[in-house]
């Protein structure tokens, strides 16, 4: 086992996951209550290229285009988990933990990345509303940053 001054680094600017040397997109985040669901807006966060942060923004709409959820954590809490297709989420590894099923339509911009979060049926909008209050709850009050996975994947920490 390395320590961590001994990890090979293959990109300085690109902070790594620990565990999974996995290149991570870092963005800036910042959400609104509006009627039908929540909407986010995520940027490039200092120091991140604008071309990376389209590429991973492109690929996270492409994994999701092919079915595959997207989770998002904070705190080690699974906190939503999102679908462009109203499908089933299989439940990720044995953990049964209480999760806002929803639907997530993003759209790439010049500048960044809009996503907007629907509750999906079987799920009150008044769930969701109380799913984003915690959330922006932790992010803003708490500072704790916000991990978007695809199907496990590591995509992106938000922070605000």
């Amino acid at each position: 086992m390395m320590n961590a001054m001994q990890m090979p680094m293959m990109n300085a600017t690109m902070p790594m996951m620990p565990m999974t040397g996995m290149p991570m997109m870092m963005a800036t985040m910042t959400c609104k209550m509006v009627d039908d669901g929540m909407m986010c807006t995520m940027k490039p966060a200092a120091g991140m290229d604008m071309a990376m942060f389209r590429n991973s923004a492109e690929m996270m709409q492409m994994m999701m285009n092919c079915g595959m959820p997207m989770m998002m954590q904070c705190g080690n809490l699974m906190l939503m988990g999102c679908n462009q297709m109203t499908m089933p989420m299989m439940p990720m590894n044995g953990m049964m933990m209480p999760m806002m099923k929803c639907m997530m339509e993003c759209t790439v911009m010049a500048d960044g990345m809009t996503c907007k979060m629907m509750p999906m049926a079987g799920m009150s909008m008044e769930m969701m509303n109380s799913c984003c209050m915690l959330m922006m709850k932790m992010m803003n009050d708490c500072s704790m940053p916000m991990m978007m996975s695809c199907n496990g994947m590591p995509m992106m920490c938000c922070t605000c």
